[in-house]
C-alpha cells in the first residue's frame, strides 16, 4: 500500500500543479476524504512558507477517475496573517471537486482548551481490528492504510444499540509529517469518511441505500505534533427529507481536539 504523503504529493511544472489519484485509497472509487486532502496540499503549494491550514470546505462534484489529476489554485484573500485559496481539482478539463482553504501564521492570542475527550480507552489498551476480523480481508483497499483499534466492535450489517455513534483509534501506516497540511490531511479523512458507517451501524434493519457526501467542512484547532495514534469519535445523528449529516471530533492521544468538522451526504436508493 502507499503512504499518505506520497498518494498526495503535488508536483509543480512551471505554474501548473498536478497529483496522481492513487488506487490505494479505493471505496468506490477515489475515497472523498482522500480526494479532498489533496485539495488541502494544493493549497499548501500555493500558500506562504510558515503557513498552516486554519479550515477547510469542499463540494463534491462528481466521483474522480484513478489517475493524473491538474490542481488549479487562486489566492482569493491575501492578508498579513491569513488566506483564502480557492482550490479546482481537474480531470480533462471538468472540475470534480472544489475547495475553499484558509491558511495562517499566526501563533499569538487566546488560549481555552475546554473541550474533553470521550472517556476511551488508549490503544495500547485495545485490541486491533485485525483480532476481530481474523483472516476476514476488508472489502476496500482503503482499509489497509490504517492501523486501527476499535473501542466497541461491530461486525459489517451488525446494529449498534448505541444509537449514531463510532469511536475508534487510528494509525495511518508508514505516515511522515512532511508538512502541516499533509499533517492535517490525516483529520479531513477521518472526518470524510466516519460519518457513513456511524449513521448505517445506527440502523436496524441495517439500511440498503448508500449515501455520496455533497460536501465537507474541517476546522483545524491544533497541531498533532508527532502523534501517532488519532481518535475519531463520529455522530451521524440527523437525517431528514433525503439528507443525512453529522459531526466528527479527531483526537490525539494526549487528549488535545485536533480538529473537528462534517458533511452532508444525500440519501440515494441502490440501482
Amino acid at each position: 500500500m502507499g503512504k499518505l504523503q506520497d498518494d498526495t504529493a503535488i508536483v509543480r511544472e512551471g505554474d501548473t500543479l498536478t497529483a496522481n489519484l492513487s488506487k490505494d485509497w479505493e471505496i468506490w472509487g477515489p475515497n472523498g476524504g482522500y480526494v479532498a486532502s489533496i485539495a488541502l496540499r494544493a493549497a499548501g503549494a500555493v500558500a506562504p512558507e510558515g503557513h498552516r491550514p486554519a479550515s477547510f470546505s469542499c463540494q463534491y462534484l462528481s466521483v474522480g477517475a484513478f489517475g493524473p489529476a491538474t490542481a488549479r489554485v487562486t489566492p482569493m484573500k491575501q492578508g498579513r496573517s491569513a488566506w483564502c485559496l480557492h482550490v479546482s481539482l481537474e480531470q480533462e478539463g471538468r472540475a470534480f471537486l472544489t475547495a475553499q482553504v484558509w491558511t495562517t501564521n499566526r501563533t499569538d492570542g487566546p488560549e481555552a482548551a475546554e473541550a474533553v475527550m470521550p472517556a476511551v480507552p488508549k490503544p495500547d489498551d485495545l485490541k486491533p481490528i485485525e483480532h476481530y476480523l481474523g483472516t476476514e480481508t476488508p472489502r476496500h483497499g482503503f482499509w489497509q492504510n490504517f492501523d486501527s483499534r476499535p473501542v466497541q466492535f461491530f461486525a459489517a450489517g451488525e446494529h449498534d444499540p448505541r444509537g449514531a455513534l463510532h469511536e475508534q483509534w487510528y494509525r495511518y501506516r508508514g505516515f511522515e509529517p512532511v508538512d502541516p497540511f499533509v499533517d492535517a490531511a490525516r483529520a479531513v479523512i477521518l472526518v470524510d469518511t466516519l460519518l457513513w458507517p456511524s449513521h448505517w451501524r445506527s440502523r436496524d434493519p441495517i439500511p440498503d441505500y448508500i449515501a455520496p457526501s455533497l460536501d465537507l467542512s474541517v476546522w483545524f484547532h491544533d497541531a498533532p505534533n508527532g502523534a501517532e495514534w488519532l481518535m475519531a469519535d463520529a455522530h451521524a445523528d440527523q437525517a431528514h427529507a433525503g439528507l443525512i449529516g453529522g459531526l466528527v471530533r479527531v483526537w490525539s492521544e494526549d487528549g488535545r481536539l485536533l480538529a473537528r468538522g462534517g458533511g452532508q451526504m444525500l440519501h440515494t436508493p441502490r440501482r
